[in-house]
């Protein structure tokens, strides 16, 4: 079985800093442009030269069209890692019609369990990565902190076995 992990970070302030609007109308301009005005340095900017330059976020559907695309199938299993997705279920709706075994920290661990860590957001990352770390493959929207966490563990993942085993040194695991 196929696990793949998903860094949608879809969060309202992710959004609202990006520039971007995603076709809620005068709703989203409303609650993202309320957001952005927490940030006096942010940039005026023209939303679709931004999307024509590709620096927008992926949607949580266009994640799930790119990974359909690439030849994914709705066998797998995708853990997406977020905070609250900006538009709740209804955003993540479409990419669960095209893989239905989706996944959230809430769907696989109880209140109960995340309790302890809700209070903290980096401790909820921190279980996220957790979870990254072990699956197949990893998928982003973005190029953030989680992505350059992952990429740099599992390069040096790599180099430890390539020039470790096989230079005479042992195989010590991280």
């Amino acid at each position: 079985m196929l696990s793949m992990f998903c860094d949608a970070r879809f969060e309202p302030d992710m959004l609202a800093f990006s520039g971007c609007y995603y076709g809620g109308g005068e709703k989203e301009k409303r609650e993202l442009g309320v957001i952005r005005k927490r940030w006096k340095t942010l940039h005026a900017s023209n939303p679709e030269k931004e999307r024509r330059h590709g620096r927008c976020p992926l949607t949580p559907e266009e994640v799930g069209l790119m990974l359909r695309a690439l030849g994914y199938r709705n066998n797998v299993h995708i853990y997406v890692a977020s905070g609250d997705i900006y538009g709740g279920a209804k955003t993540l709706a479409p990419l669960k019609a095209l893989f239905p075994n989706l996944h959230t920290k809430e769907t696989v661990a109880s209140k109960d369990e995340l309790a302890p860590f809700s209070k903290y957001s980096s401790r909820m990352a921190a279980l996220d990565f957790i979870v990254c770390d072990g699956s197949d493959a990893f998928v982003t929207n973005n190029n953030g902190n989680m992505a350059k966490i992952l990429a740099g563990r599992r390069y040096n993942l790599i180099l430890l076995i390539s020039l470790g085993c096989h230079h005479g040194f042992p195989c010590i695991g991280i």
